[in-house]
């Protein structure tokens, strides 16, 4: 129905056979933020991930843009295992709101679908202030957590301005850098982003 052509989907005992231990460790951009929230996260990620480029042995991959670390990641993992596979972000596909799409989005009541748009909010307020030629990261990510925190049923882990390729935070914005959100709304955690090209 989707027009896919040809669908991979191994048992679990397939990808991970008794008796496995082997995982890949990263480290660069899988330091902070998700990888601070969600410790071992990356790790189960860089182990599968590696494991299905081996097995499918794909000239080229896709991943989306919303998980804009974990592309950092997998990017990183690429560049240093010199697998020979090109990797393609997706942009994030956003509903008519700017909520970003996910399959979390389904665990938000109706009041909670509404104060989820902040993300989105906060993300157009901190790009429109780079755009009005702010280079201080520090005053982009008080924007956006005055917003966020401004809505009642939101609880902020974190909003960020980083390196869009070490996912390190930055003080001054300059180059490939990117907006990361995480949110809590009620009990559902959202992540979005935006990722810039900034030249002066």
């Amino acid at each position: 129905a989707e027009g896919c052509d040809l669908l991979f989907l191994p048992a679990a005992s397939l990808i991970y056979s008794e008796g496995h231990c082997t995982f890949v460790e990263p480290g660069g951009p899988a330091a902070g933020l998700e990888g601070e929230y969600r410790p071992g996260h990356f790790r189960g990620v860089a182990t599968v991930v590696t494991q299905l480029f081996n097995l499918v042995q794909p000239s080229l991959a896709v991943f989306g843009e919303k998980d804009a670390q974990q592309l950092a990641v997998i990017r990183q993992l690429v560049r240093d295992l010199h697998l020979p596979i090109e990797i393609i972000g997706h942009p994030t596909v956003r509903e008519k709101d700017g909520l970003a799409l996910s399959s979390r989005n389904e665990y938000l009541s109706a009041e909670e679908r509404a104060a989820a748009t902040v993300l989105n909010h906060a993300l157009t307020e901190g790009n429109r202030l780079i755009d009005a030629g702010e280079r201080a990261a520090d005053a982009v990510r008080t924007a956006m957590r005055h917003l966020i925190e401004a809505e009642p049923l939101a609880r902020l882990d974190y909003a960020e301005v980083v390196d869009g390729h070490t996912f390190r935070p930055i003080d001054l914005i300059a180059g490939h850098v990117v907006l990361p959100l995480a949110v809590r709304i009620g009990t559902t955690r959202l992540i979005d982003n935006i990722q810039l090209e900034v030249s002066d």
